[in-house]
């Protein structure tokens, strides 16, 4: 019988590094509520530490790095669904809680009133979404995972969730540039 070399600390200290930015990011996009955001984070983190001390895969000395991320968007994700659940709202916060430093770092060629102007727009047009389009748009296109590993964390198949991408696409865009064509018929 083989025997499961259990996760280090380092190793889960090095892990929990690395995602906690993006899983943050990812927490208030489905969120829109920071604070909670980080307390869902923390308790992605508290599962996963409490999964790696009990030796259980994904969190072995032996597993690759992509399974451990892939377990940690999953949980995320379980748990921003029960927390929408239990409020049974939506909320979407102001940008005006991001600092300059933060929105000029995503893309630093383009002027901060340029990018709040495109954040807001983008915010206003996926208030249209459903949760799972939201999540599904922001695992594969800003979170950067496969088709397959979306599927996965959303307990989906990559087929389905392959039409849901292509449809969550087509509505942001057809929300996006009818908000925009009505903004500019309203300037003077």
């Amino acid at each position: 019988m083989s025997t499961i070399t259990v996760f280090s600390l380092d190793a889960f200290s090095g892990l929990a590094h690395r995602y906690s930015p993006p899983l943050h990011a990812f927490l208030c996009g489905l969120v829109h509520d920071p604070e909670l955001a980080r307390d869902l984070l923390q308790d992605t983190f508290c599962a996963a530490w409490s999964a790696a001390q009990k030796g259980v895969l994904p969190f072995v000395a032996e597993s690759d790095e992509a399974s451990m991320r892939r377990w940690l968007y999953r949980v995320a994700y379980r748990r921003a669904v029960d927390a929408l659940r239990h409020q049974e709202l939506i909320h979407w916060h102001s940008l005006d809680d991001l600092d300059e430093d933060d929105m000029c770092e995503m893309d630093p060629s383009r002027s901060f009133e340029g990018l709040i102007a495109e954040h807001d727009a983008m915010r206003r047009a996926l208030e249209v979404l459903s949760l799972d389009d939201v999540a599904c748009l922001l695992l594969m296109v800003v979170q950067d995972f496969t088709a397959r590993e979306a599927a996965a964390i959303l307990d989906a198949s990559p087929a389905a969730l392959g039409k849901r991408i292509g449809r969550a696409k087509r509505r942001l865009l057809s929300v996006y540039l009818a908000q925009n064509a009505s903004k500019s018929e309203e300037l003077p």
